[in-house]
């Protein structure tokens, strides 16, 4: 299908974009004054080169996590292990162990993962990348459909909170989180793993992955099924007085394969995700057997070769398809429209495809002392290539009618993108105690203007248990495609003329690694966000109508207290104000302040080990016009785990969530439902595997 939307002129800009940053960082520095000064004293630093250190980013973890707190970063980064103490069953479990992350969810239940409270009702503020590979989608720039991926398939998740990315050619607004799969891990000693497990909602699980490994080529491969029949867990009742059960039941397929061989690569992942219709597209509830599905599918083609001792190619190619299905009863029986009833409800099939079509090329330069250079360039072309629209007839009846050419939902024709981005990255080693980095990029989309970015980065070593991170920088995010051209929508209006989210963050880090295995670190960080994109309360139509400055800390606590134990602990609190149109608050709406998470894991032998999990969020406000004064209530929980694993690899554990059966619910918007989203309640489930 081709592109017909209009073309805006380009604009040049410079990369004027670091401009006395340094004196607002350290100034930040004295102001909080986060470390005494006797610990600047000199002394000989944990490794001979900082630097070294913070470039070898494809080996993190695999033999030592020695190097994961140099990177220029406030990077979390969590092992199976620990994720499977913690009794974490999937993605989402996982990340929600991370400081200064919460979830949000809107009325179709897409799920997506807010970081320090910026714009809870976008997507694509985030970024999600399975062994590097983005899987955000082209219509929400959503990765909901990968939130119940399996723990049993991930080696570690690589959390980036902050603008900025951890993954090369890869920029995430709020954040981002790399995906390491048992597939990628050279260093894994596992062949592979068997697991199932049941639980609440009649859920079920059951899936493997298996890895190949020979002199100079392996090739490796996952499978899961997973399937549950959740609902709400109590009665929600809609802006026309409905009242029942939401539905939220899923179910799952995906399978993913990877090959090696010399310096080629080739991965690829099928991912059907099918869920029940929740809270409803137009604001009202469905019914109970109503779904929507999130199939996508990518492959990933790479060649990395070593030309010289000094200089390396990567180059990569692959394409994507992702879209969205639904068929549901968006209006019960009997819905009156201005002058129109619906006698049988007014009903949907509505469905869209996208394809994405990607390639990337860089070349790293070490001929430099003391410099790790990498320059490079992607391109990527965004395309609507398949939608249909059939609904009620909207003249009143109860007859279907094909609505694809006359009243399109989204505007498919339009609904295109190019874009290309140049990027170019150094890391300096100072002093064996000093290292800077500096990120420099841009992009230019069809129809946005050119859009550049910078980051810089100090990482300090004054003493071999002691380190500092000063980091500043400026990222965006571009509109999806449904927020550009969604149409013939009541709730909802796409603007073509949108323009990207802007963020500026300052960003201090100071850790303390009294061993290897134990970090104590304090996060300081200052926000300014622009042109925040959400639909305007009266039109519906999306704008560039919100602008937040966000500040705030993260403390958090990593490491053994005793010799058979395993404890985290973290507190995070935001504050700030939110201008949007005429509206100005003193505070962020949709956001908790104050959020606690800790765990604690103890090997009672060693084949047994027991651990209990506990989170806390405070109460979150409302817009300033949202008729219902109260904020929504803060949630607290307990999770309690016991597992079994033995030296024949086989291994049982079950875990029952939220133990006091507290109501975890999303905000819900003004106009929407009168009450919050309830999303889940008490919980259990027993999970069984073979790891050889």
């Amino acid at each position: 299908m081709l592109c017909t939307a209009p073309k805006k002129r380009a604009k040049t800009e410079l990369f004027c974009l670091i401009k006395g940053i340094f004196l607002k960082v350290f100034s930040l520095i004295v102001s909080f004054s986060l470390i005494p000064l006797t610990l600047l004293a000199s002394e000989p630093p944990l490794i001979t080169s900082l630097s070294e250190d913070m470039n070898h980013a494809e080996e993190l973890a695999t033999q030592t996590n020695r190097n994961i707190d140099y990177q220029p970063f406030i990077l979390s980064v969590w092992e199976n292990q620990d994720l499977v103490s913690f009794g974490a069953h999937t993605l989402k479990d996982a990340l929600m162990l991370v400081p200064g992350i919460d979830m949000m969810g809107d009325t179709t239940n897409n799920r997506t993962t807010v970081i320090r409270g910026s714009n809870p009702l976008a997507f694509g503020q985030t970024k999600l990348a399975i062994d590097g590979v983005v899987v955000n989608d082209r219509s929400f720039d959503s990765y909901s459909a990968y939130l119940d991926f399996p723990i049993e398939l991930i080696q570690r998740i690589e959390v980036v909170r902050g603008a900025g990315s951890f993954i090369e050619g890869v920029n995430g607004y709020s954040g981002s989180i790399n995906v390491i799969t048992y597939a990628k891990d050279e260093g894994e000693p596992l062949n592979g793993v068997i697991f199932g497990s049941f639980g609440s909602d009649s859920s079920q699980q059951a899936g493997f992955w298996y890895t190949h490994r020979a002199s100079n080529w392996k090739l490796s491969t996952d499978l899961f099924y997973q399937n549950n029949d959740a609902t709400s867990p109590i009665n929600v009742t809609d802006k026309y007085g409905n009242t029942g059960l939401a539905s939220l039941k899923s179910h799952q397929v995906g399978f993913g394969l990877s090959y090696s061989y010399g310096d080629f690569s080739l991965k690829g992942r099928i991912n059907k995700f099918t869920t029940g219709s929740a809270f409803g597209n137009l604001n009202a509830l469905p019914n109970i057997d109503g779904e929507q599905s999130l199939p996508s599918w990518y492959l990933e083609s790479a060649y990395s070769h070593k030309i010289t001792d000094t200089l390396a190619l990567n180059v990569k190619a692959g394409i994507m398809e992702d879209g969205w299905e639904e068929e549901a009863r968006l209006l019960p029986a009997g819905t009156y429209l201005t002058v129109i009833t619906f006698p049988d409800g007014f009903w949907a099939y509505l469905d869209f495809k996208t394809r994405l079509l990607y390639s990337n090329i860089s070349t790293i330069y070490t001929g430099i002392k003391n410099h790790k250079i990498t320059l490079g360039y992607s391109a990527k072309y965004e395309d609507m290539i398949d939608m249909s629209t059939v609904t009620t007839n909207r003249t009143g009846g109860s007859t279907l009618v094909d609505y694809t050419r006359l009243a399109p939902f989204i505007d498919a024709g339009s609904a295109c993108r190019h874009s290309d981005d140049i990027y170019i990255n150094d890391t300096l080693d100072i002093s064996d105690q000093l290292a800077f980095s500096l990120y420099l990029g841009g992009t230019k989309a069809s129809h946005i203007e050119f859009q550049p970015y910078a980051r810089g980065a100090l990482v300090y070593q004054p003493h071999r248990q002691h380190i500092l991170k000063l980091m500043v920088g400026n990222n965006f995010r571009l509109p999806s495609l449904r927020e550009m051209y969604v149409q013939n929508h009541p709730a909802k209006i796409g603007n073509p003329n949108l323009e990207p989210e802007h963020v500026t963050s300052y960003e201090t880090q100071y850790l303390y690694k009294p061993t290897l295995d134990t970090t104590v670190g304090i996060n300081l960080f200052y926000l300014q966000n622009k042109d925040q994109i959400a639909p305007d309360t009266t039109t519906k139509i999306y704008q560039n109508i919100g602008k937040r400055n966000i500040s705030g800390l993260e403390t958090e606590f990593r490491g053994s207290i005793g010799e058979n134990d395993l404890f985290a602990l973290s507190y995070s609190y935001i504050r700030g104000e939110t201008f949007k149109g005429a509206e100005t608050t003193d505070y962020l709406p949709y956001a908790s302040s104050h959020m606690v998470k800790g765990a604690f894991s103890y090997a009672l032998t060693p084949q047994l080990n027991a651990g209990v999990l506990g989170r806390y969020s405070s109460e979150k406000e409302r817009r300033p016009n949202d008729s219902r004064k109260n904020s929504m209530e803060s949630f607290a929980a307990v999770d309690l785990i016991l597992g079994w694993e033995d030296s024949s690899g086989f291994y049982l554990q079950g875990a029952l969530k939220n133990l006091t059966n507290a109501i975890y619910r999303y905000p819900s918007t003004p106009a929407t439902y009168p009450d919050d989203y309830p999303i889940s309640g008490r919980t259990f489930w027993i999970r069984s595997g073979w790891k050889f």
